[in-house]
């Protein structure tokens, strides 16, 4: 919810008729892939926290998520139990999904970072204001090309 575009917000649950969020505590990139998963895309670009997409309503439904990344669903992993938390919504956490339509867009830098030399290093692209990295994930010559 309240991200800029589809692909991004803060993450919310809708259980026993409710909407709630999820706790920032432990929060991490594996977290938010099951959660993009879930939505689907394909992986997550950025797990947020401290209600960077702003702070939800209701319950606060997870708290102390702890994924590995390949659960098909948030109840899958480890957390205190569905609604036991001691957060607050200035804690909610949010997730940046990658999404196919913001590939290529004219808005994004990319440049080369660490290296020895200007030739080599890693790669990160700077987009909506902040530089990033990019997951090697099936990365070979032809993507470094």
């Amino acid at each position: 919810a309240d991200g800029s575009h589809p692909a991004e917000g803060r993450v919310e649950v809708y259980y026993n008729n409710t909407w709630g969020t999820v706790c920032d505590e432990g929060w991490d990139i594996r977290d938010a892939n099951v959660v993009c998963r879930m939505l689907g895309y394909s992986y997550a670009v950025r797990a947020r926290s401290s209600a960077y997409f702003g702070e939800g309503s209701g319950p606060i439904w997870f708290n102390n998520v702890t994924c590995d990344g390949s659960e098909r669903n948030l109840t899958h992993c480890s957390h205190r139990g569905l609604g036991v938390s001691n957060c607050r919504h200035d804690r909610d956490a949010g997730v940046v999904c990658y999404n196919q339509l913001y590939n290529g867009e004219s808005n994004v830098t990319v440049r080369l970072a660490g290296g020895s030399q200007s030739s080599e290093g890693r790669v990160e692209v700077y987009f909506a204001g902040e530089w990033g990295t990019v997951c090697d994930h099936r990365w070979d010559i032809n993507d470094a090309k």
